[in-house]
């Protein structure tokens, strides 16, 4: 015996129906998991800096450097927070000279994203800071 053709049709869009009810189902629930599941990863202290903008950032990156390292003082501490940062520090090549401490990053929207760090010194002492980050297309 063979099935009448309309029960069978009638049949495979009840499946049909069930089948993209389900499918909607599981896409709602992912995408409210995915909208409200905490992200537990904190956020990097370069993360923070560049969160505020490149201007705003690159003015707290120079108070941090300058409360490390006060104009008179060692810059020691300062060009360690740099390398923390993920920053790659060249020295001067005397005891007076500019320490040049810079990182390139991808950035949002395809853009790369530059930060600089410069520690000038005299006779091994702090002089000047200055700090600069950037944005430029890929």
């Amino acid at each position: 015996m063979r099935a009448d053709p309309q029960i069978s049709n009638r049949m495979e869009e009840g499946t049909k129906r069930r089948a993209l009810l389900v499918f909607l189902v599981i896409a709602f629930v992912v995408a409210l998991v995915a909208i409200f599941w905490p992200n537990h990863r904190e956020r990097t202290q370069i993360e923070l800096y560049l969160r505020q903008g490149t201007r705003q950032g690159a003015i707290l990156l120079k108070r941090d450097i300058d409360q490390l390292s006060p104009e008179g003082q060692d810059p020691g501490p300062a060009v360690q927070h740099l390398g923390s940062l993920g920053l790659s520090c060249a020295a001067p090549a005397t005891n007076s000279g500019e320490w040049a401490c810079v990182m390139r990053r991808p950035g949002d929207s395809r853009q790369m994203i530059t930060i600089e760090a410069n520690i000038r010194v005299e006779r091994g002492l702090v002089v000047e800071t200055s700090t600069r980050i950037s944005e430029a297309p890929r």
